[in-house]
């Protein structure tokens, strides 16, 4: 729905949003917008331009964020002309100049004015990184494992920038949708009390927001796979075609290896646990091999017999059930795996004493000592 010029809704429901906006130096073509609206549903809608003029409208029941974009494909930030935004049940002004959407200006939005403070730090980032993340981009389309042996030094400093800013904001904004929703993409990067900690930060209204209510749910879902608790029972078919159970290994040591055949922390680890199977496998240690390679069997398979695993080996069982994650048979789930490599240690009680990698747990060379210990 387009219109000629700016004029701000007299008369809206309370959770009504109204978005209108200008494109300069664009007077003709689409633009489009994709957000959560206030039943839960993705809306994914667009408009006509018309001497650069448009206008969205919508309901949604909270600040909501969305993608703004000139290309009905896009989803990528390297897009000039693909944004994120945060909406507002109000009324609000946007105005982007075409092929520079992220400067975009919107006024009548709170969170999405802390928000762009935010993504106007993290831009600066990117800008001064772009060299070094083409390069990159150039080694991952000749070698994903030539990518990511260069990208675990090269980009340390880069992380660890982007951190600093991303904190420094969630400290000054403690309060904010933007907060909340950033700090997402931050949870398997966190311990655990630092979880706690923003969240009893938030207000009440924040706490019972969608993006709030993903801080408790964290919480909750670190206590699978946690130390001191017993492990997760699972049954699924190994690389030769029959049935495992972890139920079946009951007297014995077991370390579940949460691997993948493209992940290079991972297969470079495979040669020191091998020399930990070698030395406990006689004494009632036994490594069960769950990797994240649903999607190319032959990969992994092809993985195994390179790097000569000798233990049992089963896939996650990762499903796509009507666009969405079926977790039901989800081994990684069942033990909260969120990054690769990770390693559970589970006592001959089915108990986990010991994990390593990954959120909340220890480094992985800390599986050495622990295996001495038990096994001394």
């Amino acid at each position: 729905m387009a219109t000629n010029e700016i004029g701000l809704a007299q008369k809206k429901s309370a959770d009504q949003f109204v978005l209108q906006g200008k494109i300069l130096n664009q007077e003709e073509g689409l633009v489009y917008l994709s957000y959560i609206n206030k039943d839960g549903e993705r809306v994914r809608d667009s408009v006509a331009l018309k001497d650069g003029v448009f206008e969205f409208k919508g309901s949604i029941k909270e600040p909501t964020i969305a993608s703004f974009s000139g290309n009905i494909v896009s989803r990528s930030m390297d897009d000039p002309n693909y944004t994120t935004i945060f909406l507002e049940p109000s009324a609000m002004k946007m105005t982007a100049k075409a092929g520079q959407f992220k400067k975009a200006s919107i006024a009548g939005s709170k969170t999405n004015s802390e928000y762009q403070i935010l993504q106007m730090q993290l831009l600066k980032i990117e800008e001064r990184w772009q060299v070094v993340m083409d390069t990159l981009h150039a080694a991952n389309k000749r070698s994903n494992f030539e990518y990511q042996e260069l990208k675990h030094w090269v980009l340390r400093p880069y992380f660890a920038e982007v951190r600093e800013v991303c904190l420094n904001f969630f400290d000054k904004y403690p309060s904010s949708y933007a907060t909340a929703y950033r700090l997402r993409f931050m949870l398997s990067g966190l311990t655990t009390d630092s979880i706690k900690m923003f969240y009893a930060r938030f207000p009440e209204k924040l706490k019972q927001s969608e993006y709030g209510k993903m801080f408790p749910a964290e919480i909750e879902k670190r206590k699978l796979g946690a130390v001191g608790n017993m492990a997760k029972n699972f049954t699924a078919t190994d690389i030769d075609d029959s049935k495992l159970s972890l139920a079946d290994f009951k007297g014995k040591y077991v370390l579940l290896d949460f691997w993948a055949s493209w992940c290079l922390p991972c297969r470079k680890l495979n040669p020191h646990l091998k020399e930990l199977y070698a030395k406990y496998k006689d004494k009632g240690f036994e490594v069960i091999g769950v990797s994240d390679d649903d999607r190319n069997p032959g990969a992994w398979k092809k993985a195994v017999a390179e790097d000569a695993l000798p233990w049992k080996h089963v896939l996650r069982g990762f499903k796509m059930v009507n666009d969405k994650r079926d977790l039901s048979n989800d081994i990684s789930a069942g033990f909260n795996i969120s990054s690769l490599p990770t390693h559970v240690l589970i006592d001959p009680n089915g108990k986990i004493i010991g994990r390593y990698g990954g959120e909340d747990g220890e480094d992985h060379t800390s599986l050495d000592k622990k295996l001495e210990s038990v096994f001394k």
